[in-house]
């Protein structure tokens, strides 16, 4: 009769095509019983798969000595199996300090942040993680109590992001454990697995124990099956979401999002949730810090449609709501400022966009747009500065008699407030002459006596 773990991981590797033929994959091993056996179960067919097999250890610096003799213990079993391993240590907490989150949530992205790096690295094609089908079931029963949707239930996901794999969902820890006895294997246990004050170990020792002895002795199975049933849901959804943001949305410079607000009320409210999701992952936020609560607050100020209020959510994802488009970044834009001598080119920093400015003959010069400004040659100096906007500026803009505030032209020509630090301002050093992909000044304008033309282009796409 097959090894029941070793027949588990392997149906899981072929149904959810995780490995080829081939393959370098990397074992994320803490030394614990559950990666221990993952680490053995692999290396038990990756002769027969033809597959490169290497391990992964990562002390998070929260334990002392523990930690530093969890690692040694981890170099030394996958030494016994002829396996070469990557060993090195974080700052957990610090990380936690900056990024002002949990102890649980920073370890996490500092852990796949390191297996991320291994994988380059070892240019291998995979990095396989211990999770079991306890772990399944305790992810689900947290996400539940906390309100999640079927994104949420989805839990742990076999393959994530194409190079993270869990071959062990269907394997559950009774049987790890058999394993671990049957093979003779040693591992290590970290006591912080016991800790009553993290909600996940009172899940594990408590609530999934009252479920099986008290109304369903098959509870992790069952909760492994809400999981497979939500991920099917949420997949659904996800690609309606995906199709949406691509008929009415784009993306300036990976940057910035720009989305239709007269498609929003088209979405149905679920693909609404995922759609905020979406928005936060595609300028560089992190989905999985969004609470339910701040993706309904969300669409709820989206609905109110506010014009020129600016919404916050999680890793510094800011909204604006205009009168047509709802414009999404993270952070804020820094302020520029660049002086060159004209003519010549610049690159306007953090964007795709450069002004070009060239000289030539009054006749037949092209005519002004607003990503084009037309000069008399003779009434501007030849030293220019492409800026930021800057407290106090004001201009005369091209055909209008007197003087406006750029923070009045801005809102006239309806530039998000979140976009307003990108706009190019080309000055003489004292006079606003062009606000790039808008609108030129009344500043050197050409005459019937100009002779020679200094012409400026904005190139690229403009974000605002």
């Amino acid at each position: 009769m097959p090894d029941t773990v070793a027949h588990k991981v392997e149906a899981a590797v072929l149904r959810h095509r995780m490995i080829s033929e081939g393959d370098h994959v990397i074992a994320a091993v803490s030394g614990g019983v559950d990666s221990v056996v993952l680490l053995h179960a692999l290396h038990s067919f990756c002769e027969r798969w033809g597959m490169k097999l290497g391990a992964a250890h990562l002390d998070h610096g929260l334990r002392g000595e523990e930690g530093r003799e969890d690692a040694a213990f981890v170099l030394d079993f996958a030494a016994s199996l002829g396996l070469p391993c990557v060993a090195e240590q974080a700052d957990v907490a610090a990380y936690c300090r900056k990024a002002r989150c949990s102890i649980e949530q920073g370890a996490r992205e500092v852990r796949y942040g390191f297996l991320r790096r291994v994988l380059a690295d070892q240019q291998a094609d995979s990095v396989a993680t211990g999770h079991t089908a306890d772990d399944q079931a305790e992810t689900v029963l947290m996400r539940l109590l906390r309100g999640s949707g079927s994104s949420g239930l989805s839990a742990i996901r076999p393959v994530r992001d194409g190079w993270i794999i869990r071959p062990m969902l269907d394997v559950t820890a009774a049987e790890i454990a058999a394993y671990a006895r049957n093979h003779g294997l040693s591992f290590r246990v970290d006591r912080t697995n016991a800790a009553q004050d993290v909600f996940r170990n009172r899940i594990r020792h408590h609530l999934v124990p009252l479920l099986q002895r008290e109304y369903n002795p098959q509870i992790v199975q069952g909760l492994g099956r809400l999981a497979n049933v939500a991920r099917g849901e949420a997949a659904y959804l996800d690609g309606v979401a995906s199709a949406f943001l691509a008929d009415h949305s784009r993306l300036a410079d990976g940057k910035v999002l720009h989305l239709d607000l007269d498609a929003w009320p088209n979405a149905a409210p679920a693909v609404q949730r995922v759609l905020i999701r979406h928005l936060v992952r595609a300028v560089g936020g992190n989905e999985e810090r969004l609470h339910y609560d701040q993706v309904e607050d969300a669409r709820a100020w989206i609905d109110r449609g506010a014009i020129g209020r600016i919404h916050e959510l999680p890793d510094g994802i800011r909204m604006e709501c205009r009168r047509s488009e709802l414009v999404a970044c993270q952070g804020s834009f820094t302020p520029f400022r660049l002086d060159f001598e004209v003519p010549g080119r610049v690159e306007v920093p953090d964007t795709n966009l450069s002004i070009r400015i060239e000289e030539g003959s009054a006749t037949g010069a092209p005519a002004a747009t607003p990503r084009r400004a037309v000069f008399d040659a003779d009434a501007v100096p030849r030293r220019w500065t492409v800026r930021s906007r800057e407290p106090g500026d004001r201009m005369s803009p091209c055909g209008l008699a007197g003087h406006k505030s750029l923070k009045k032209l801005f809102n006239e020509w309806d530039v998000p407030r979140l976009l307003r630090n990108r706009v190019p301002v080309v000055t003489d050093g004292s006079r606003v002459l062009w606000v790039a992909g808008h609108r030129q000044s009344n500043e050197g304008m050409v005459t019937g006596k100009t002779r020679r033309v200094m012409v400026a282009e904005l190139m690229g796409r403009h974000p605002g």
